[in-house]
């Protein structure tokens, strides 16, 4: 739409170059085509911001939705980690809290931010129930608005699944409540009993049990106690630190919010600019339209005047021999002189005004050029600052190939491990053979001493037979000692198999979160290139309004250099005109001076004459001297009036011609 506004400003700059003779024969036509095009323009100008803002808030909103379900997700594993310890109370009684407290912290946050997601939606709602209303009231300008409405409708059907989807997460979020109240309350409740029971008999058992207390078990006891204590102090400390990400996760949420709002703030007043400029363009080419409608009707009227003149020139020459009638033709041309200064004078302090309001606009212009200049700048280094945040999707991708190196080394050692298990397997087994025959060979020596002391042998061959019978004892206890080793022995691999077993579940679960970090910083990459290229649209966007701008503004000041050089042509004009009406002025008093010279001389001639002729007369009576005197009296005071007249009328038409002159040099 602003291409196709700055080609109609062009194509109209030079139909008005081309077409002056029809623009002023068509003004008034002209006019109102104009004005009703401008409010069609500013009208889908509005359209145009509603559907862009209600666009913007519809992916915040559905951006927002799939954070929560992400969040949503988490929060009910957490709830399942929550249940497991929960049931194993007994044994884990401070991961319970502590994991306790992260699901309570995690379901309220959700909670709070599936609310504002509500809101902005029934606000969003709101906003496409007043645009629908509005629509109708503008088809009456004589446009329609079939892509709007259909625009309208997408954004409302995608607003209705937002809030299902949104009631939803909602009754997940209450559910999660409810599971955390319940076991809430089983805690508090088994701590009331606790503290009750040992409110009413603890110190009777105290001092029952530490009478029956040994020292190792109070050692025991101690021992539980400063374990107890470490636990207790971890999780403070681990309550902290979820206090400060916490808070450290609100100062991000809030500055991320800053930045949108302030990135929200600049695409709306650049918008505003936009159409600002869009309306000066369109201000600009009424006011040179009016100035070229001026200048034709000041053309008219000095057409006007021209023949004026020369009616009066073929009445001065016609009338040159009555005087009345030139009288006559001396105050028409009086008032016309008026009219014609006061006109000039009024048309000449109007095109100032223009000029100056055409000045002063193309500065404003000027100054948002390079406001939208600065901001063209400033998204490209934002669109710089994107593309090097693409490059801490490596630093993931190179911790999950140290955790796989990890996990294989640890592979080996369970392997080496295991055979140091067989072989102590095969130790075990050869000395419980031993000790199985050594046995046997044992009751074959008691059975024979037994024998011997029946058969009563001699006391030498028992005391022999008692020596095999003791050396065969230490045989048996060595062997048992053995035995008993490569149990503890076997028992410490089973143990320390155990222990790299815990380790690689751990080091699996830090892979799985590093895979998950991965997953996440592509996502975002993805997020960030997608920005990255809408912002490479709204720059390439602003570039080519730039240019449309320089082009109208290009348009803007030709048209306004070629209406100077029209009005210092007509200044000219009217400069030379006024030279011409000088001189003719300067004439008419020479032609009414000699005309006075001769009024007196035929005065003169008349009284002698009549001085003459009543000489002889006198004797008849008195009454026609007086009276054939009284026209030579009228004639000279009209000849003094006229000579009057004409000295006021030439410093009038004087003081004028200079004041012209001086308006003339002052606009060259």
């Amino acid at each position: 739409m602003a291409a196709d506004r700055v080609l109609d400003v062009s194509v109209s700059v030079d139909d008005i170059d081309t077409n002056r003779s029809e623009l002023g024969s068509c003004k008034a036509g002209s006019l109102a085509g104009v004005s009703f095009s401008g409010e069609i323009n500013d009208e889908l100008g509005r359209v145009g911001e509603v559907l862009t803002r209600i666009e913007l808030d519809l992916a915040c909103a559905s951006e927002k939705f799939y954070n929560l379900n992400i969040l949503m997700m988490h929060v009910a594993m957490e709830e399942s980690e929550f249940e497991v310890v929960d049931s194993e109370r007994g044994q884990k009684m401070a991961s319970s809290m502590e994991k306790g407290l992260e699901c309570d912290i995690l379901s309220g946050l959700l909670d709070s931010e599936v609310k504002e997601l509500d809101d902005f939606i029934t606000t969003l709602q709101k906003e496409i129930e007043k645009s629908q209303k509005w629509i109708p009231s503008s088809q009456n300008l004589g446009t329609s608005f079939p892509e709007l409405e259909e625009k309208l409708s997408d954004s409302k059907k995608t607003l209705e699944q937002l809030r299902e989807q949104v009631f939803e997460l909602q009754a997940q979020s209450s559910m999660f409540q409810k599971t955390l109240s319940r076991f809430i309350g089983e805690e508090s409740r088994e701590r009331e009993t606790g503290v009750g029971s040992l409110a009413n008999g603890g110190s009777l058992n105290v001092k029952t049990k530490t009478k029956i207390q040994t020292p190792e078990q109070h050692k025991h006891f101690l021992r539980m106690l400063e374990k107890s204590l470490a636990r207790e102090l971890d999780l403070e400390k681990k309550l902290s630190e979820t206090k400060q990400s916490d808070e450290d996760m609100k100062l991000r949420l809030q500055s991320a919010e800053r930045e949108v709002f302030c990135l929200e703030e600049e695409v709306f007043d650049a918008w505003e600019r936009l159409f600002e400029a869009d309306n000066s363009a369109e201000v600009l080419l009424g006011i040179s339209r009016d100035l070229l409608g001026r200048l034709q009707v000041t053309q008219f009227n000095t057409n006007g005047l021209i023949q004026r003149e020369a009616e009066l020139r073929s009445k001065l020459e016609d009338t040159t021999g009555q005087l009345k009638v030139k009288e006559s033709a001396l105050l028409e041309l009086k008032v016309s002189r008026e009219e014609l200064s006061d006109s000039l004078s009024a048309q000449v302090d109007g095109l100032r005004g223009c000029l100056k309001e055409v000045q002063d606009k193309l500065n404003l212009a000027n100054s948002e050029n390079s406001i939208l200049r600065d901001k063209v700048i400033s998204l490209e280094r934002q669109v710089e600052e994107s593309e090097t945040t693409k490059g801490s999707k490596d630093g993931g991708q190179e911790e999950t190939n140290v955790a796989a190196c990890r996990i294989s080394e640890i592979e080996n050692l369970i392997e080496d491990l295991k055979g140091k298990l067989s072989e102590a397997e095969s130790r075990v087994e050869n000395a419980e053979t031993n000790y199985k025959s050594l046995g046997v060979t044992n009751k074959d020596l008691n059975e024979e001493l037994v024998f011997l002391k029946s058969s009563c042998l001699t006391a030498e061959k028992a005391e022999a037979l008692e020596r095999q019978l003791k050396e065969s004892d230490i045989l048996l206890q060595r062997a048992v000692a053995s035995a008993e080793a490569s149990e503890e022995k076997q028992a410490m691999l089973y143990s320390a198999i155990k222990d790299m077993e815990n380790i690689i579940e751990d080091l699996k679960l830090k892979v799985a979160k590093a895979e998950s970090r991965a997953d996440s910083a592509e996502e975002k990459c993805i997020i960030l290139s997608e920005s990255n290229a809408e912002l490479n649209d709204e720059v390439s966007f602003l570039r080519g309004r730039m240019e449309g701008l320089k082009r109208s503004l290009r348009h803007a000041e030709e048209s306004k250099l070629a209406n100077a050089k029209d009005i210092g042509i007509r200044t000219k004009v009217i400069a030379n005109l006024v030279m011409r009406l000088a001189i003719e002025r300067e004439r008419l008093h020479k032609q009414l001076t000699s005309l006075a010279i001769e009024n007196k001389i035929l005065v003169v001639k008349l009284q002698q004459s009549s001085k003459g002729s009543t000489v002889p007369r006198n004797h008849d009576g008195g009454q026609e001297d007086s009276a054939f005197e009284f026209p030579g009296a009228a004639s000279l005071r009209e000849c003094k009036e006229i000579e009057n007249e004409s000295l006021a009328t030439s410093t009038l038409v004087f003081h004028k011609e200079y004041l012209l002159c001086d308006i003339c040099s002052h606009l060259m």
